[in-house]
């Protein structure tokens, strides 16, 4: 054995919102932060503190003591205060690879605004569970080393071991101890303390916990972990420090940043076992920290609101304040950067997951809300623009109706879109004898084709705000087409009065319940269920859509049933069918369950039970079937006015397979059907439901397959064992239990809520990256206006901005670079894939220079490049960020 070193780590995890609200653990911080400032200044044995990871703590420090910045910069540019990666410590599994990217992106900036370089650890020290790209997402910001609790057990890997991504990225990781994780030796000395132990019964105390911690690895390097959930910092540090000395008078103790440690341990990688993948394994041992689960389908809106303000950042704000650059109205960085501060304070793994008190959930449905306004006028303001480029003030009541795809590739679909006309429009008939006036017009593309449309909805007399914001009344009329979108471009069609009634008689559903295109047939069954059936393959996917509902009697952390549960199925329950929109592209179905449910759970004397009363639950769905689609789309509402209930979709499949795939950040991952059994003596047992990023599905042997496709807030599902090849999606969860309370009403979402998602056809050509592509087309649908023209209007030919040629590789985001550098772009690419894949990035502008990039933006090396674009080549599983200095 080489000489033992001995690491002390001085921290505090600081929740910065949980059981009590971000004002009021705010109180504490500052209470803490200012006695740490003092300790650090008159102690200066103490040698050294990390802030927990974070640097959201010291902009909520300052903002209330703003006289001690001076004071807490000199701390940290000496090296006693350790600050970063993070702005916060997130949930990994509920926010999207750029999320994660961007928090440390501000973490990073914030630390080198206090004088400093970030921490370069990947500190997740309390996170419930962890992504398979997280190691590969710390190299890329030169973070070579991690520490994390959840996810693992020390039966599975010593203490120091190597945690690798899909790609062979690496973080030489320390596993806390199951134990008390992050507190483990802060309890040896809190019970010290309490217990008023003498000197020496103390030093027995230590020397038994370090001696554990020895036995953990056979690697002679060991962390003592003082630290625990807002923790003050421990003034008489410096004792333990030499108790610790007196103890281990040949081992080398250090007090230090814990970087010191990471460095040591790059001699003994060899040494050290891999893991790969994502680390999601239920706590076994007593004391054990849980895994902690459910957290995934806890208070849906707000995991709703958080995908809906990352769509809009990252596929419309991002990019068009990008692009708006080049169109000579370049719009305020500081504006993008605000909007992602809102939304990743709302990342704390205490916050998105649901789990905190009704407060701390109020609180970030502000924070949502202005990030979301932020993109949208953001996005707006280049839009609009653009639209005021066409506009004309004479017109015979021809429009020009501008289509923006923001997406990287070409997108044949149909759409549905508003028209506004201004009221009295000139052309207009009605069907004898005049039942109901309808505005007369044809769609045409720029090439003069005729595009035939489907009547969706007429609404007359209609309050809108144009581009310029200014307040009119229109007709509106609601259409669904087949359009041709170029890649992240524009398209323009021209709308023209039309003196002959516009009429398109052909029907996509010609049969009462099913509708049918080139690639899938849908039939809605009498029980409400529908049938999909594949075409090309033959394959039938039969009773999908209905609805399991049980009983919940736990909280934002975890699912848990009565053992006196009733599970109510729809498939017994009445329902209404009805087509609601029948066009010569499109049908759509409006499916209306409406069941009994219990009202809520009953405490009895004697036990839990749902209840005898019962309520009921509406659950009206809208199943279309598209032109060239190949899948069924799904907008489905619920007024849920049931408390203490958990309601699952779900989709029996069919195919036999021991395994299924979902999406994570960055990656996909296959993951084993069924419940582990042999873990049902452990603390924590396995549960059925799992992390997924939206998409979840099962292949045949063969390829063929279904894959569930969510737009937004849905990130629970299970894959049971069960002869129909089920798949489950967790759509809400009713609690009533927050920490600490007496019970709270946030947890139940009682009123209306909203879902939207799809069921695709698989093949074995679709890839992973096809379903990705899917996902995005769910997520962004198309920003459509329309404006007055000129009669003689032509419009122009479609153009494309930047295209990524379609392949494995997927495009995560287009942006301005962080350091603001005028002509200059960001593109961040991923190989989806588990061989190499190459594609072509083009670009509307002369390419000047193209380097491969760190995730933190600064240069590596630069690659060969055309005028108009360059090659891709990455590795499996790869992430890239590429830096596009174009043409002034």
């Amino acid at each position: 054995m080489s000489k033992q070193t001995i690491y002390y780590y001085s921290s505090t995890h600081w929740d910065r919102e949980w059981y009590e609200s971000f004002q009021g653990f705010r109180f504490r911080l500052v209470e803490m932060m200012s006695e740490m400032i003092e300790v650090l200044e008159k102690r200066t044995e103490f040698q050294t503190f990390h802030l927990d990871g974070q640097t959201i703590v010291l902009e909520d420090f300052i903002e209330i003591a703003p006289e001690k910045r001076e004071r807490l910069a000199r701390l940290i540019q000496e090296g006693r205060l350790v600050i970063g990666p993070w702005y916060v410590m997130p949930d990994e599994f509920l926010v999207s690879g750029e999320s994660l990217i961007r928090n440390l992106l501000i973490g990073r900036r914030i630390s080198k605004e206090w004088g400093t370089e970030p921490w370069k650890y990947g500190y997740v020290c309390d996170i419930f569970g962890h992504i398979a790209q997280m190691p590969q997402i710390f190299n890329g910001f030169d973070i070579p080393y991690a520490v994390l609790g959840r996810g693992l057990n020390e039966q599975d890997v010593p203490a120091h071991f190597r945690w690798s991504s899909p790609d062979g990225s690496e973080c030489l990781t320390f596993k806390l101890q199951d134990h008390s994780s992050y507190g483990a030796f802060l309890v040896i000395l809190l019970n010290a303390e309490k217990q008023l132990l003498s000197p020496e019964d103390t030093k027995q105390a230590i020397q038994k916990a370090i001696d554990l911690e020895m036995a953990r690895s056979p690697i002679p390097v060991i962390l003592l972990m003082d630290c625990q959930d807002h923790a003050r910092i421990r003034p008489n540090t410096g004792e333990y420090l030499e108790m610790i000395r007196e103890l281990y008078p040949d081992a080398e103790i250090k007090h230090t940043n814990l970087e010191q440690m990471g460095r040591q341990l790059e001699s003994f990688r060899d040494r050290m076992p891999l893991r790969q993948g994502e680390l999601n394994e239920p706590g076994k041992n007593p004391g054990t920290n849980y895994l902690i689960t459910h957290t995934l389908s806890s208070r849906y809106p707000l995991k709703q609101a958080n995908d809906d303000c990352q769509v809009l950042l990252e596929k419309w704000a991002e990019p068009f304040a990008a692009l708006s650059e080049f169109h000579g109205h370049s719009i305020p960085q500081t504006y993008i950067q605000l909007a992602y501060k809102y939304l990743i304070s709302n990342h704390p793994h205490d916050s998105i997951c649901g789990c905190s008190i009704d407060q701390v959930h109020q609180d970030m449905k502000y924070r949502f809300d202005q990030a979301k306004e932020i993109a949208s006028l953001v996005t707006g303001s280049f839009l609009g623009k653009e639209m005021k480029r066409l506009e004309t003030q004479e017109s015979d009541g021809t429009r020009a109706l501008s289509l923006w795809n923001p997406l990287f590739f070409p997108r044949r679909c149909v759409v549905t879109l508003d028209i506004d006309f201004d009221p009295g429009y000139s052309a207009q008939f009605q069907e004898p004898f005049g039942y109901e006036p309808k505005n007369s017009f044809k769609i045409y593309d720029y090439q003069g084709n005729e595009i035939p449309y489907g009547l969706c909805q007429i609404k007359r007399n209609y309050n809108v705000k144009d581009h310029e914001k200014a307040a009119k009344t229109v007709d509106r009329h609601t259409v669904s087409l087949e359009v041709e979108l170029p890649a992240m471009g524009n398209t323009v069609y021209k709308v023209v009065p039309s003196l002959e009634p516009s009429r398109y008689l052909e029907r996509i559903s010609c049969q009462d319940r099913e509708a049918e295109n080139e690639y899938v047939k849908l039939t809605v069954n009498d029980n409400g269920t529908i049938t999909v059936t594949d075409k090309q393959s033959g394959r039938i996917y039969d009773n999908l859509l209905s609805y399991l509902d049980n009983g919940e009697i736990g909280d934002g952390w975890y699912h848990a049933s009565p053992i006196q549960d009733r599970i109510v199925s729809s498939r017994g329950a009445a329902c209404t069918i009805e087509t609601i929109e029948n066009g010569p592209v499109r049908a759509v179905f409006q499916i209306t369950h409406e069941f009994n449910v219990p009202k809520s759970m009953d405490h009895l004397a004697h036990g839990i039970r749902r209840s005898d009363e019962r309520v009921k639950l509406v659950i009206r769905s809208r199943v279309g079937l598209s032109h060239g689609a190949k899948y069924v789309d799904v907008e489905t509402a619920i007024e849920n006015q049931a408390r203490d209930h958990r309601l699952r979709l779900v989709i029996p499949t069919g195919i036999e397979s021991e395994s299924y795939f979902v999406n994570q950040q960055f990656a996909f991952v296959e993951r084993k059907t069924g419940l582990r059994t042999e873990t049902q003596s452990w603390k924590e047992c396995d549960v059925p439901e799992k992390q997924m990023n939206g998409i979840v599905g099962k292949r045949s042997a063969e390829g063929t397959g279904l894959a569930f496709l969510s737009a937004s807030g849905l990130h629970e599902c299970a894959a049971p064992d069960d002869r129909n090849g089920s798949l489950h999606i967790t759509l809400y969860r009713s609690f009533q239990k927050t920490y600490l309370t007496n019970g709270e009403e946030g947890g139940q979402l009682i009123g209306p809520l909203r879902f939207k998602y799809a069921l695709a056809v698989m093949d074995a050509s679709t890839s992973y990256a096809d379903l990705n592509r899917l996902q995005e087309h769910l997520q962004t649908d198309v920003y459509s206006s329309s404006v007055k023209v000129n009669e003689t209007f032509i419009p122009a030919e479609p153009i494309s901005y930047f295209r990524l040629s379609e392949s494995d590789i997927c495009l995560s985001i287009l942006k301005r670079p962080e350091d603001g550098k005028a002509g200059e772009l960001i593109v961040r690419c991923y190989n989806l894939s588990e061989h190499p894949s190459s594609a072509r990035f083009t670009c509307f502008k002369r390419i000047e220079k193209v380097t491969e990039t760190n995730l933190y933006e600064e240069s590596v090396k630069e690659i060969a490049h055309d005028p108009d674009g360059f090659d891709i080549h990455l590795g499996k599983w790869k992430i890239q960020t590429f830096r596009l200095q174009l043409e002034k």
